[in-house]
């Protein structure tokens, strides 16, 4: 299957409460279709912080267009507590509920509810 074109970066926030949210910030994102999967890389920061954790991972989109998403945040790179995984279902407009495991056992410790929002905004 051919690969779409090249996106410019796909940002998708997630609120964390009191006015706060995490960012991941996606760079080079492929145009995904149907039965195709795309790598995923860039970084991971929150509100206030001033730092940036690297991720990488995978998109998959299936044949009703739903986009499964999956990666991996190194966020003890810069004195993180933690590195963590994220998975989840998106729709076509990169919007959808996001589960994340912070402890390392393969179980979901919550949710994150995310959304496409436009880079230049954040």
């Amino acid at each position: 299957m051919a690969r779409g074109a090249r996106q410019k970066d796909l940002c998708l926030a997630a609120p964390t409460g009191g006015g706060g949210y995490n960012l991941f910030v996606l760079r080079d994102v492929e145009t995904l279709v149907p039965g195709d999967a795309v790598g995923l890389r860039g970084f991971w920061t929150t509100t206030g912080s001033q730092r940036i954790s690297p991720l990488s991972g995978t998109a998959a989109m299936a044949s009703d267009g739903q986009i499964r998403v999956g990666f991996f945040v190194h966020s003890t790179a810069q004195g993180g507590q933690n590195d963590f995984t994220v998975s989840g279902l998106l729709d076509a407009a990169f919007a959808g509920t996001l589960h994340y495991d912070n402890d390392g056992d393969f179980t979901p410790n919550g949710t994150l509810e995310a959304q496409r929002v436009d880079c230049s905004s954040v």
